[in-house]
C-alpha cells in the first residue's frame, strides 16, 4: 500500500450478480466484513432479495442485468448498467465476482470501452470455472475458447481462484504463457454461521440428510432424489434453495420417487438462515456436477456434520480435510447408499466427539478468521 497516502482513502468496488442468497453474495459479505476497516467499499448487484443483507457501512448500488439469464435484452441491460457504474466515479480497486460482470467487464477492457486509470487495480474472482467436467459439452467448449481469447487480449488482471485445483484447470485450458500475463492469487471460501440453535426437528429413530443450493443443471437435485430412493425408509431429506419450492421441480420429484418416499422429503425453498436445518441434520449431501468451493458444504463442515459429495473437480481436495466425508461417483446408487448409511451410523453413534473433531478440522482450514487474514494479505498484495 506504499503508493497511497492512506488505505482508508481507497475506494473498493465489489461487483456481484443475482441479489438472492447464494455463494457469491456470501463471499462478498465476508470480504466486506474483513476489509471494511481498511478501505471504503461500494457493493453493486441486482436488487437485494436476501443475498445482500447487513452490508454495514458499505454503499449498495442496484444494477439490473447482472444476474445470469438466457436473454439478450437482459444482457444488454447488464452491459449498459455495468458501463455506467464503471464510469460513474473513481475506484482504486474494481473487483468483479459473478459470471456476467466478470465476462462483461473484461470484454469492455479488451475492446477499450473501459480504460481504468493507471493506479486502478482490476480483480476477478472465479467462483467456479465456466468449463470443465460436469458442464454441458458445447457450452464448456465455447466458454473455454472465450476465456482463452479474453485472457490473451485484455490488459493484465489480478485473477483470484478458490483452490489450487482451479488454478491447474485454468492453466491447462488457456496455457501457462497466457496465464502468466496476469497475477494469480488464491482465496478459498469460508463459512461463519456461528452457534447452531437447539435441534428441535431431530426425531428419534430417523436419520436426516440436508442439501442446499438452487435448482438447475449444476446442483443436480434429480440425482439426489434418485439416490435418496435407495436409502432405508427411516431416512428423511430436506432440499433447500431457490427453485426447490416450485411446482415444476416437485412434479419432477413425484416422477422419481414413490409416494411413500416423497412423504419423507421436505422442499424448503431459499432460506436466509440455514442453521435450524443444519442443527436437525445427521449429514450433508451434495450431488453437484461441478463446483468452485461450495460454501454450503463448508457450512455443514462448520456445523460438525459428515458430508457426502459427488466426485466433482475439487471434491477430493475438500473431502481430504474432513474427518467424516465420502467422495464418490453416483453411478452405483445401491452401493452409494450402503456407504452413506455406514457413515451416518458411525456419526450418530459417537455424535459429540465426531462433531468436535469435524469442527476442529473446519477451524483449521475454512474458518472466517482464516479467510479474513488471507483477504487482508491479498489486498496488500494487490495494492503493492
Amino acid at each position: 500500500m506504499a503508493k497511497f497516502d492512506s488505505a482508508l482513502d481507497l475506494h473498493l468496488l465489489l461487483v456481484g450478480g443475482d441479489g438472492r442468497p447464494s455463494g457469491v453474495p456470501r463471499h462478498i459479505r465476508h470480504l466486506l466484513r474483513a476489509l471494511s476497516e481498511q478501505v471504503k467499499i461500494t457493493v453493486a448487484s441486482e436488487a437485494n432479495q436476501g443475498g445482500y443483507q447487513d452490508l454495514g457501512s458499505a454503499r449498495h448500488m442496484v444494477v439490473p442485468g447482472l444476474s445470469s439469464r438466457l436473454s439478450l435484452s437482459h444482457l444488454v441491460r447488464g452491459w449498459r448498467g455495468l458501463y455506467r457504474l464503471l464510469h460513474s466515479e473513481h475506484y482504486n480497486i474494481v473487483w468483479l465476482h459473478a459470471r456476467v460482470p466478470v465476462l462483461l467487464g473484461r470484454l469492455m477492457l479488451t475492446v477499450r470501452l473501459w480504460r481504468p486509470e493507471a493506479e486502478t487495480r482490476v480483480v476477478v474472482t472465479y467462483h467456479g470455472l465456466p468449463f470443465g467436467p460436469g458442464h454441458k459439452r458445447l457450452a464448456s467448449n465455447l466458454s473455454r475458447l472465450i476465456e482463452k481469447c479474453i485472457l490473451s487480449a485484455c490488459p493484465p488482471l489480478h485473477l483470484v481462484f478458490l483452490s489450487q485445483s482451479q488454478i491447474g484447470m485454468m492453466e491447462r485450458a488457456v496455457g501457462a504463457n497466457c496465464l502468466k500475463r496476469h497475477r494469480v492469487h488464491m482465496l478459498p471460501n469460508s463459512s461463519d454461521i456461528g452457534l447452531l440453535p437447539a435441534p428441535s426437528a431431530r426425531r428419534a429413530g430417523q436419520r436426516h440428510l440436508v442439501m442446499t443450493g438452487r435448482c438447475g443443471w449444476q446442483k443436480n437435485y434429480p440425482q439426489a432424489l434418485r439416490f435418496f430412493a435407495h436409502l432405508p425408509s427411516d431416512f428423511t431429506l430436506t432440499l433447500c434453495g431457490l427453485g426447490t419450492q416450485n411446482e415444476k421441480f416437485q412434479a419432477e420429484a413425484t416422477r422419481i420417487l414413490t409416494p411413500q418416499a416423497l412423504k419423507r422429503v421436505r422442499f424448503e425453498g431459499p432460506l436466509i438462515d440455514v442453521r435450524p436445518v443444519l442443527a436437525s441434520a445427521d449429514g450433508y449431501l451434495l450431488t453437484s456436477r461441478y463446483e468452485g468451493l461450495p460454501i454450503g458444504a463448508l457450512e455443514a463442515f462448520e456445523a460438525g456434520l459428515p458430508i457426502i459429495l459427488n466426485n466433482f473437480e475439487g471434491a477430493e481436495e475438500l473431502a481430504s480435510l474432513h474427518p467424516m466425508a465420502l467422495c464418490m461417483t453416483f453411478d452405483d446408487l445401491p452401493r452409494n447408499a450402503e456407504r452413506t448409511v455406514d457413515l451416518i451410523d458411525q456419526y450418530i453413534a459417537n455424535r459429540d466427539k465426531a462433531e468436535e473433531k469435524i469442527r476442529a478440522a473446519w477451524k483449521a482450514n475454512w474458518s472466517y478468521d482464516q479467510f479474513a487474514t488471507r483477504a487482508r494479505l491479498l489486498l496488500t498484495d494487490i495494492l503493492d
